[in-house]
């Protein structure tokens, strides 16, 4: 059974194409994972199916009282609730059934015989529909994915807009998996997820009854959850049905189908201009070269294979620094109160660590502490003299109408256009792409912006918070080597034990 069509999809932003007539449908039991680099329109995809963003052109078609959920990786949802009233909200039409039901057993108390049966059998039908709706095991429903994503050592009545990124990221999944809908449509879900509670998606959705999308650059979750692969390519929607290991050996097989079908028409194309440049003047040959003009007007034009974006990042050094790098004594983070212990610790001389821990520990708020955004709440943290940092907060928001260039512009003021855009190419925002609106990017092409600059500061230091989130097998192979070369000391938090694998000195775990 077909839950969605799409049909001869077309979509551009300004001048650049991102799908031509791309067909694209969901099926009963589907599982699928979306694939391709930053800023083919994977999330524009998403949103377009979303009913967020109207098309250029073509049809998407849900078959009707098909119920689908949506989560955007940049998520923007009201914050001044409780995690309690968020997550039970989603039940809140099944609390008022409840309501009602109490309104008609407590009526029976002054209700004359007569109206009892009435009453018992109103009463009764309400109780019906919401042992149906499964609504007595809402606290057992709640309580799994609390518990199984790490919610419930939160709080529930913590107020959302208290919470870190991460934590509410945690918070918006776990609405969407209570919503329990047909359909599930999901951006990067695993930003923001510790391995435990990835573990935890994983078994969760390779259970679920219902279809769901998934845009994920994390291989190893992808590979655990799909038995359908469409990959974003040139333009078009390729259906691979079967897992990713069957994606990535047919994947193989297309593309150099693909490129023979090019070449060989690009040649065609060729040897057709050369006989018509050299026959339109001949009385004798006119009449063919005009025939061939017509085919050419009538071709399909393939349009050339996109190669693999080249992303090529460099940390400018700055100068050595003396042997102790960084030094904490004592030191409390927090807002209102301690969310660790007294830290004591010693960075020295060109170490690379990552901070680890679950979502919450802390990670986020001890490098806000240092860089000095937020008081410590005890103790002292010291910086070598000569420290030059460079820093990647996680969480960033750009004003309306930013640009790559403009973005840049704002740090640079007296670097010119084409300085600015040399910056940007070498991270792979080219073109009209370094005049859109940031708003308006993947999350993957604002991370490389926001990396761009890191690479036209000189440091000794990087301290980079969750540098991988929305980022492509690529740009993370680029980062990786940018910061493995960097001479200086580097502080990383991160969740991808695949990125940091082989490029640290020593781990620190919170707890």
């Amino acid at each position: 059974m077909s839950l969605l069509e799409v049909k001869n999809l077309k979509f551009k932003y300004t001048d650049k194409e991102l799908y031509n007539n791309v067909e694209f449908r969901i099926l009963a039991g589907d599982h699928i994972v979306i694939v391709g680099p930053n800023g083919v329109g994977k999330s524009t995809f998403l949103n377009i199916i979303a009913k967020n963003i109207i098309p250029d052109s073509g049809s998407i078609e849900w078959t009707s009282h098909i119920k689908f959920s949506y989560l955007d990786q940049q998520l923007k949802v009201k914050q001044d609730m409780s995690i309690s009233s968020y997550l039970y909200g989603v039940f809140e039409p099944l609390f008022q059934k409840e309501k009602k039901m109490n309104e008609y057993y407590e009526a029976l108390i002054t209700a004359p015989e007569s109206e009892y049966e009435k009453l018992m059998n109103r009463a009764q039908a309400i109780q019906d529909e919401l042992e149906k709706e499964n609504f007595y095991a809402v606290n057992s429903t709640i309580g799994n994915i609390i518990n199984g994503l790490g919610i419930n050592n939160y709080g529930l009545d913590t107020i959302l807009s208290k919470l870190s990124g991460g934590q509410r990221a945690k918070v918006y999944l776990a609405k969407m998996l209570l919503e329990d809908s047909d359909v599930l449509l999901m951006d990067e879900p695993t930003n923001f997820l510790d391995k435990e509670h990835i573990d935890w998606l994983i078994k969760f959705l390779n259970g679920y009854k219902g279809a769901y999308v998934v845009v994920s650059h994390d291989v190893s979750f992808a590979r655990q959850i799909c038995n359908v692969v469409y990959a974003l390519e040139n333009k078009q929607m390729t259906r691979y049905k079967g897992d990713y290991e069957f994606y990535l050996k047919e994947r193989d097989i297309r593309n150099e189908h693909f490129m023979r079908e090019y070449e060989n028409q690009q040649k065609y194309i060729k040897e057709t201009k050369e006989f018509i440049a050299s026959h339109i003047v001949r009385a004798t040959s006119a009449k063919a070269a005009k025939q061939r003009v017509k085919q050419l007007e009538k071709l399909d034009i393939i349009d050339r294979p996109q190669g693999e974006l080249k992303i090529n990042f460099d940390f400018p050094f700055s100068k050595d620094l003396g042997q102790e790098v960084l030094k904490l004594v004592d030191l409390e983070i927090g807002y209102n109160k301690s969310l660790l212990g007294k830290l004591n610790l010693l960075i020295k001389h060109n170490e690379k660590v990552a901070i680890l821990g679950r979502n919450g520990v802390g990670k986020s708020t001890l490098l806000k502490t240092i860089m000095g955004f937020i008081p410590a709440l005890g103790g002292t943290f010291k910086f070598n003299n000569s420290a030059m940092i460079n820093f990647f907060e996680q969480e960033h928001s750009f004003s309306e109408d930013e640009t790559p260039v403009t973005y840049l512009r704002s740090f640079y003021p007296l670097k010119t256009d084409g300085e600015l855009r040399s910056v940007l190419a070498n991270v792979g925002i080219k073109g009209d792409l370094a005049l859109k609106r940031l708003n308006e990017c993947s999350g993957g092409e604002q991370t490389r912006v926001r990396i761009a600059l890191m690479t036209m500061q000189k440091s000794n230091i990087l301290i980079m918070d969750e540098p991988t989130n929305h980022l492509d097998k690529t740009t993370k192979e680029a980062l990786y080597k940018a910061i493995k070369r960097f001479p200086g000391s580097v502080i990383l938090v991160s969740h991808e034990h695949d990125f940091y694998d082989g490029l640290l000195d020593y781990e620190i775990i919170f707890e």
